[in-house]
């Protein structure tokens, strides 16, 4: 539903800056689909590798952490009849805390991957707009769309001149 509210909201705009456009005389039109020209970015693919690398690196240490966890699950249990009720439930606190420290590493790592995930694509996005909005001031086009949110276009498609214009940067 989501969906059909962002292309509805989209057709909306488009409809209404059409509308504006002709009022004003305006009729060079074109459209961009910005989610293939991220995609085929070089930018883009060079930031994903760069993610992953850090995400393997993050996931190496949480794994080393889990393992070692289930390493110190497996001797606790294996102290519970062997130590007394009360070494027991100190050894049992000091693995909880190890845990909750675990939990939290891993909550950290994800939101510091999703934070720099959103930074790398702010600025491919920035990239994107900028050359979009150069190749319509050099072309003389009034009004660029986002090809996603129109449902019928019979003009002209800007996606590989502004793939191209970026790759080539």
């Amino acid at each position: 539903m989501h969906g059909m509210n962002r292309i509805m909201l989209g057709s909306i705009v488009a409809v209404l800056a059409l509308a504006i456009a002709a009022s004003a005389g305006a009729t060079k039109i074109a459209v961009v689909d910005t989610a293939k020209v991220v995609k085929e970015y070089e930018k883009t693919k060079e930031a994903q590798e760069r993610l992953e690398k850090d995400l393997d690196d993050k996931k190496n240490e949480l794994r080393k952490m889990s393992e070692d966890l289930e390493k110190e699950k497996s001797a606790l249990e294996r102290q519970k009849g062997i130590v007394s009720e009360k070494k027991f439930k100190k050894l049992l606190g000091k693995f909880e805390k190890k845990q909750d420290v675990f939990r939290e590493k891993y909550r950290e790592t994800q939101s510091l991957l999703m934070k720099k995930q959103r930074t790398l694509m702010e600025g491919i996005l920035n990239d994107v707009r900028a050359i979009v909005k150069r190749i319509a001031k050099k072309e003389k086009y009034d009004l660029v769309l986002e090809k996603e949110t129109v449902l019928y276009h019979d003009g002209q498609d800007l996606t590989y001149k502004v793939l191209d214009a970026l790759n080539s940067k």
